[in-house]
């Protein structure tokens, strides 16, 4: 019998953001949507190879969770995880992670404090998203998107 701590059974979900402008969702091999985010669903004997190929295509890996290779994807719901305020920002392109919390509710009722003190330090452009989740990394700075201006 095989224990599911075994290496060769371990199975990592990751979580990835699309750049729409350098690559395709249909160009990445292995890749699903589930309620409109994008996973990947990596060995771990695979997960450095992984790391560097989908880092080429310019896909950002925006969580990544274990699950075992034994069980099946539609089991691991979402309900398994603790609510966090995630608050996304354009200046500076940041993702900020704030909890965990027990609920929805809880987590609402915090987020105004959160986007209070961003603002206060100066942060721009900001986006508040309510979710059950867990983050690996609770502040994520994001590559300046440049942008081309020619003159004809």
């Amino acid at each position: 019998m095989v224990s599911n701590n075994d290496k060769s059974n371990r199975v990592f979900l990751y979580e990835v953001m699309i750049n729409p402008k350098m690559v395709k969702p249909i160009q990445i091999n292995g890749l699903f949507q589930r309620r409109g985010k994008f996973y990947l669903r990596v060995p771990y004997d695979r997960m450095s190879q992984e790391m560097q190929r989908i880092s080429r295509l310019g896909v950002k890996i925006l969580n990544i969770v274990a699950i075992s290779a034994l069980d099946d994807l539609s089991s691991h719901h979402e309900d398994d995880f603790h609510w966090w305020v995630e608050i996304t920002t354009t200046r500076p392109h940041c993702i900020y992670y704030f909890g965990p919390f027990d609920n929805f509710p809880e987590a609402y009722g915090h987020h105004g404090g959160y986007v209070e003190d961003l603002q206060e330090e100066g942060a721009q452009g900001i986006i508040i998203n309510i979710k059950q989740c867990q983050p690996l990394v609770l502040t994520q700075e994001l590559e300046e998107e440049s942008y081309h201006i020619f003159n004809d």
